[in-house]
């Protein structure tokens, strides 16, 4: 399993020789429904903050879970 905490997502690792996982929303031992992801929100920071994150360098503060608590 996977823990992107830029977005906040959990993902399941796919063993090919790369980087791939596939997102999940629901926990995969008990079930229960995992946080929403917040990749769009991410966006949007960004977005507010005047940074494009396709040609800017992003924050260190950005490329982890910080931005949230900010």
């Amino acid at each position: 399993m996977t823990f992107d905490a830029r977005f906040q997502e959990y993902g399941l690792i796919i063993h090919d020789g790369g980087t791939s996982a596939v997102g999940i929303t629901f926990c995969p031992w008990c079930g229960s429904r995992l946080p929403a992801s917040r990749r769009d929100r991410w966006f949007e920071e960004l977005e507010q903050r005047g940074i494009d994150p396709w040609s800017d360098e992003i924050p260190a503060a950005c490329n982890d879970g910080h931005w949230l608590r900010a």
